[in-house]
């Protein structure tokens, strides 16, 4: 079974979209679909480490990895939940900080349940 959230993608179709899937130990799939534009103001608010791209701010500003292969396996999930996690919260509007904590809570139980996360652009 398959149930991925679009709440942040209707309005937006024929946009590009990100799509966040978790699959599961089982091979159950669940995940976030959210239009580009969510996105791309979430991760500008990612500053880089000592002047260096990381994680998967690497990947986003070097528009490699989701852009080239979808769907894309996030290798280092634990850094891309610290990179959101430090996301400053002021910065972000309602509908976005909504979104962060979504992704976040994603990320987190995908952690803790030893799940593979893929991102999709679309």
């Amino acid at each position: 079974m398959e149930h991925i959230n679009n709440k942040y993608y209707l309005g937006f179709e024929g946009e590009p979209e990100i799509i966040f899937t978790v699959v599961k130990q089982d091979n159950e799939k669940s995940g976030l679909s959210l239009w580009s534009g969510y996105f791309d103001n979430i991760m500008q608010q990612i500053t880089p480490v000592e002047g260096k791209w990381t994680a998967l701010s690497y990947y986003y500003n070097l528009n490699i990895g989701w852009y080239d292969e979808s769907p894309w396996l996030i290798e280092n999930i634990e850094g891309a939940y610290e990179q959101f996690k430090g996301i400053d919260k002021n910065k972000l509007d309602e509908l976005e900080l909504e979104i962060l904590e979504k992704i976040l809570e994603l990320l987190k139980k995908s952690i803790e349940e030893k799940n593979n996360v893929y991102i999709s652009y679309e």
